[in-house]
């Protein structure tokens, strides 16, 4: 009676993870997973990478700022206009700079919103990007699972035929997935992904990539504008030579001087960002309605309950020899 039961429940626990397999999809996730995580840590989620963002949307911010409080009330009275004239000046023969001049405010909030979430989940990234080793990739842990579970069911199955030998395997699985979870982890590691996930799912939509696409067009625009035809222009009405006009800007307009020089690596910064983005979107909808911690659960505590039944096997299976003496 007892070896039934305690084969049944090793047979029982094998295929409750297989199950677990398959009921989560993880064969079309961990490749989701794993794909998603590589382009992430190679390209956005870096400290360093995130620090040089949040410092050019500072500077963006600032351009903001200054063109309103600094540039305009200067210009225009260099120009002998009043603000509001040279304002409309400026849209009518300037309109990607007035665009973007008008859009920088929400663009800077929004690239805000994004660098403060990704600063805040970079230790649960670096916990995530390691499933369920830094060396192995999460397109295993699928293969792992199933085959703990056809494992177990085996083992099951030896159980009722040599009953001390199938609780001797049971023992060593058992231990083997226990001490496996334990030193890898991957509780904490699965929580740490689950996180993550929940974070971003507030952000991470279609229309934030869109938005972000968009913002880089008129952010682009109104620097290439304002570099190649704008500011050009101005010195000429101004009667001032290039060489001059960068004195001048430095001088009197620093930040957005600063901008106009760093400009072209900036928005080669943020394309690369948006991109990656944009081109993970489709894995990360594919994971972020899968909860990892409670299937890290179901391992350990599947492996330690083997690890009871062999055991009770086992003593069970001592105590028949005696009898059957």
């Amino acid at each position: 009676m007892q070896k039934n039961i305690i084969a049944a429940g090793v047979i029982i626990i094998g295929v409750a993870l297989i199950v677990i397999v398959f009921a989560n999809d993880l064969f079309n996730v961990a490749p989701a997973f794993e794909e998603l995580t590589d382009d992430f840590s190679a390209t956005v989620m870096q400290a360093d990478v995130i620090e040089t963002a949040e410092g050019d949307v500072a500077l963006l911010k600032a351009v903001s700022v200054e063109f309103g409080e600094v540039i305009v009330p200067t210009l225009s009275g260099a120009m002998g206009m009043d603000a509001a004239s040279f304002t409309a000046f400026v849209g009518e023969n300037y309109t990607a700079v007035a665009t973007g001049v008008a859009a920088l405010p929400q663009v800077t909030e929004q690239f805000t919103g994004v660098m403060e979430l990704m600063n805040s989940q970079l230790d649960n990234f670096e916990q995530a990007d390691a499933i369920p080793t830094s060396s192995l990739p999460a397109t295993t842990l699928p293969w792992i699972i199933l085959l703990i579970g056809i494992a177990a069911v085996i083992i099951g199955i030896v159980l009722f035929f040599s009953f001390r030998l199938g609780a001797i395997l049971a023992i060593v699985l058992g231990v083997v997935v226990v001490a496996s979870s334990v030193v890898l982890n991957l509780v904490d590691k699965a929580g740490a992904a689950d996180d993550m996930n929940e974070a971003f799912k507030p952000a991470y939509t279609q229309e934030l990539v869109t938005g972000s696409e968009q913002a880089l067009v008129v952010v682009g625009g109104m620097g290439q504008q304002m570099s190649s035809e704008m500011l050009p222009a101005l010195a000429q009405q101004l009667g001032m030579s290039q060489e001059e006009l960068g004195q001048f800007m430095a001088a009197n307009f620093p930040e957005t001087a600063k901008a106009m020089q760093e400009l072209e690596p900036t928005m080669g910064r943020f394309t690369v960002m948006v991109g990656t983005f944009d081109s993970q979107l489709e894995n990360y909808n594919t994971i972020k309605d899968t909860v990892l911690q409670p299937i890290a659960w179901a391992v350990l505590i599947g492996g330690a309950l083997i690890l009871i039944l062999g055991a009770w096997g086992l003593i069970a299976s001592g105590k028949e020899e005696p009898a059957a003496a």
